[in-house]
């Protein structure tokens, strides 16, 4: 018996002192964390409420004025550090937890539960942002069309884990009373589910329900309203019957038809002077879409992800759509619904796809109240879908193409911004980049990270440039910088509107301006996105239509070996004459006309030009007075650019006489090409010419071959062979000054590198000679990825 009590004895003092020194539960402590990165918004106070709650600790989380989160937590020594431990591998799906800083502190007992403080607007630290717009997840869509649901069929259906963001946020931290959903105070039903730490909407700040929430109506094209119990049905039932329809979304307004009808295209095409510019479509699931077209699992992923972006997809041989939603091209642009607005658009409709193309007058920026929607598009559509739920800010769709594997941008907007991407090096003073004219976004570097705005468009209007400097405002605002302690950075070409507002902010507001060349900042842009070190140099090969050169040139065909310092120019196109300027862009076969010239006399140019197919937009007198005017160099300007070599084929193969979109030419080009043998024909003799140690590709050489081979081998495989001869023709000037400097690294960028088959011929011969290939990611390759570029450009020259 004495035996046994020693016994027990001592086991008892063992377990006192291994549990103090162990800290298994009778050691109290606390810790303070502070999150950076995307995490308000997201779930994610609710989520460390109930972790918090599993692990028996007591304390608060809230959100800070940073777009940060504060926790403060106490306990057992074990469970706090088993809620540290968590979170480094756990956190909601849209969460990202950039940077994570934990400081022990004292057990203060004061204590009596976990609790979710009101917000703080305190501005400690800087590195996170509010999350984008996030679509409709799959449990909210179960409900909306679930009869037994409370949400049955209410679209503005939401939980903590999806719904508007950065279009519904006026500033922060992140609450109700600064979304736009401060105009909708909740029902008690709504408001218990908001409270209850065990429901998927507590703490969601965009809940509502159809007793206390939003609500859609129908309207005429003037605005007045139309009387109907079941607005949605009755305007997928229009939809259906061939009625041109105005919906409000998140981002803006939709112009939106039936795809499968010519009728209601044809009206919208004339209505809004777009003859062939292609239409996005949305379709209600993957099914639906294996009818018209073909996907990847790489581009089902994406269609599926919760940044719902449109995917360039090719047309399937069973292409059951409208000739009209994409005249000429083999790709056609396809989403899912993201709202529950197209949710139940595309559940009602007997349509496969609906057309979904932005709501605007050419120039002007997507309507994103009610009353610009009726003021701008009232001759455009037949009826209005609207709602009485404020869009903050405006927001286009994202449009995405897989390129060798790699999602490429063809435009980041929603379901993406304002994500910063990372840059391999920290900055000390902040910059905001104006982008160029075309395709325009706006930036901001702070630290090590680059936050892009939404899509802007082309800066050429008033209305454009208001957009573009409330953008820059907003962003600001959000990431919680001063424009006015910032350098300011703009494209070097002096007449761009971007630019003049650039200047006239930098004045205002007392700070440093500065521009960049062009292709400069295409190739900065990518260098930066793929983390290039900043002692580094790299070959980049810069294709798109227009920027402005040092000489005073057009340039756009460039081979560029750069740093984020300084560039030089390595090789480019031929310099070709623009008679007439941007006359050459609309009506493409004067382009071919010009580059012919510079190898052939007026009456063989007259001769080829005259015997193309539809050459009617350019007669003999017509050709006589550009030879003229080349001749005298008067109204002339010089471009090296690749999308004017691109127009030209085009042209000169019957494809495309007259741009109607940017882009036409050389995307009915890359359409035809895609039917054709590549290695159809080569050129007679190396177009490859050494000058004063830059080397050119002689593209007037390569053109008339080209169009002299049509009759003999068709003209799908001149197409082909035409991209993949200029592609190579520039990857081998890199390669080989790559070789020679040292270089292992070469990249593609510009608007043509979104352009499949001039990426793989590149991809194959920079490789194929055992350099690593680089391409765009996270940024668009075209103008709308340049403020990248001039940003860290500046930064690295400050």
């Amino acid at each position: 018996m004495a035996a046994q009590c020693i016994c027990t004895l001592l086991t008892t003092i063992w377990i006192f002192f291994e549990a103090s020194w162990l800290g298994l539960g009778l050691r109290k402590t606390g810790a303070e964390l502070r999150f950076k990165g995307v995490v308000q918004g997201v779930g994610f106070r609710p989520f460390l409420h109930n972790l918090a709650a599993r692990h028996h600790l007591l304390g608060y989380v809230r959100n800070l004025g940073d777009a940060g989160v504060q926790v403060h937590i106490e306990g057992d020594c074990r469970e706090v550090e088993g809620f540290i431990q968590e979170l480094r591998t756990t956190s909601p799906p849209i969460c990202q937890i950039r940077d994570l800083q934990v400081e022990d502190v004292d057990y203060s007992g004061r204590f009596h539960g976990f609790a979710i403080y009101p917000s703080d607007k305190q501005r400690s630290t800087f590195g996170s942002v509010i999350p984008p717009d996030i679509a409709i997840c799959g449990q909210c869509t179960k409900e909306i069309l679930d009869p037994t649901s409370r949400w049955y069929l209410y679209p503005f259906t939401c939980c903590a884990s999806c719904g508007p963001r950065f279009t519904a946020i006026r500033e922060l931290p992140y609450d109700r009373d600064r979304t736009n959903m401060t105009s909708f105070p909740m029902c008690p039903t709504c408001l218990t589910e908001y409270q209850n730490s065990r429901d998927r909407r507590f703490h969601a700040q965009g809940i509502a329900c159809s007793s206390c929430g939003p609500h859609v109506k129908l309207y005429d094209r003037v605005g007045q309203p139309i009387e109907s119990g079941r607005p949605l049905q009755n305007a997928s039932r229009l939809l259906d019957e061939g009625a041109i329809l105005g919906v409000k979304g998140i981002g803006g307004v939709h112009v939106a038809a039936s795809a499968i009808l010519d009728g209601p295209l044809d009206r919208i095409r004339a209505r809004k002077g777009k003859p062939f510019q292609p239409f996005a479509v949305m379709s209600r699931d993957l099914g639906e879409i294996r009818g018209f077209a073909e996907f990847s699992d790489l581009e089902a992923q994406l269609l599926q992800d919760w940044t719902r972006p449109i995917v360039a997809l090719r047309k399937s041989s069973g292409y059951c759509l409208s000739k009209l939603v994409a005249p000429n091209l083999d790709t056609v642009g396809v989403m899912l619904p993201y709202t529950g607005i197209h949710l139940l658009l595309t559940h009602f409709s007997r349509s496969k796809a609906l057309v979904m193309t932005s709501g605007n007058i050419t120039g002007i920026p997507m309507a994103i109240t009610n009353e610009e929607a009726v003021g701008q598009l009232s001759d455009v559509v037949d009826y209005f879908l609207l709602h009485d739920r404020e869009i903050v800010t405006r927001c286009d769709d994202s449009v995405i193409r897989v390129l060798g594997g790699v999602p490429t941008f063809i435009r980041r907007s929603r379901g993406y911004v304002p994500i910063p991407i990372e840059v391999p090096f920290t900055v000390e003073s902040d910059a905001i980049g104006f982008g160029a004219e075309l395709r325009v976004t706006g930036s901001i570097l702070h630290k090590n990270h680059c936050y892009l705005t939404q899509h802007v468009g082309d800066v050429d209007n008033f209305e454009a440039v208001s957009f573009l400097r409330g953008a820059i405002y907003h962003l600001s605002d959000l990431v919680g910088i001063s424009p006015k302690e910032a350098v300011i950075v703009h494209d070097a070409h002096p007449k761009y509107l971007s630019s003049r507002l650039a200047g006239d902010l930098a004045r205002e507001w007392g700070t440093r301006v500065q521009s960049v060349q062009h292709h400069h900042a295409h190739a900065a842009s990518l260098m930066a996105e793929n983390m290039v070190p900043p002692d580094e140099s790299m070959v980049v090969i810069v294709a798109d239509g227009v920027g402005y050169g040092l000489d005073g040139d057009i340039w756009g065909g460039e081979v560029l070996v750069a740093s984020y310092r300084d560039f030089e120019r390595v090789g480019h196109l031929a310099r070709q004459p623009m008679p007439g300027g941007d006359a050459c862009t609309h009506f493409p076969l004067r382009m071919c006309a010009s580059i012919l010239s510079q190898h052939l006399d007026d009456s063989q140019v007259r001769a080829i030009i005259l015997s193309r197919k539809g050459s009617g937009c350019l007669n003999e007198d017509d050709l006589n007075r550009l030879a003229a005017q080349i001749g005298s160099g008067v109204g002339v300007n010089w471009t090296s650019s690749t999308g004017r070599v691109l127009d030209a084929m085009a042209a000169g193969a019957g494809l495309c006489l007259e741009r109607t979109y940017q882009g036409e030419p050389a995307m009915i080009l890359e359409a035809a090409a895609g039917k054709g043998n590549p290695k159809a024909f080569s050129p007679s003799s190396n177009l490859i010419v050494n000058s004063g140690g830059i080397q050119t590709v002689d593209t007037s050489q390569l053109l008339l071959e080209a169009l002299l081979a049509i009759d003999r081998i068709g003209f799908s495989n001149v197409c082909a062979s035409f991209q993949r001869i200029l592609s190579k023709a520039l990857a081998s000037i890199a390669t080989e000054v790559a070789r020679e400097r040292g270089i292992n690294r070469i990249g593609v960028s510009g608007g043509v590198a979104v352009n499949v088959n001039i990426v793989e011929a590149m991809r194959e011969h920079i490789e194929g000679e055992r350099f690593t290939f680089i391409q765009h990611r996270a940024v668009p390759p075209g103008d709308g990825g340049i403020a990248l570029g001039q940003v860290v450009i500046a930064a690295r020259g400050l």
